[in-house]
């Protein structure tokens, strides 16, 4: 009985070593199923591996141009929140009109990547 619990510990402790070696170091789960997202939070944050920087057969060029606008806008948008977040006088419906108006740009801009060719299942990301 002692020999079969301990080939059980050895074969789950060789099963796990292999299971995390192969996995590979700093890589989160959503990464192994989309590689070519790295671990940045924005969408040309570091990391991004260039996915959408026309490496991608010219689609991401095409919607980095189609949406420069709207990106701006966007960058514009968030600068205002995060100013309006950092003075105590700012009001909380400004805040929320502010948080507002950058959802709706995000939802234009997403609109405009429906049906792309990036990743697996469309849209801008890989889920």
């Amino acid at each position: 009985m002692k020999k079969l619990i301990t080939v059980l510990t050895v074969i789950t402790v060789l099963v796990f070593t292999i299971v995390v070696y192969a996995h590979g170091p700093g890589r989160s789960g959503e990464d192994y199923l989309c590689p070519g997202h790295g671990h940045g939070v924005h969408m040309m944050g570091p990391g991004y591996k260039g996915h959408m920087m026309g490496q991608a057969g010219g689609f991401g060029q095409k919607l980095l141009d189609e949406t420069a606008d709207l990106r701006r806008q966007l960058h514009n948008k968030k600068f205002e929140y995060f100013e309006a977040k950092r003075n105590p006088e700012t009001t909380y419906g400004t805040i929320a009109k502010l948080e507002k108006d950058i959802h709706k740009l995000q939802a234009k801009i997403h609109e405009k990547a429906q049906g792309r060719a990036y990743g697996k299942f469309g849209g801008y990301g890989c889920m």
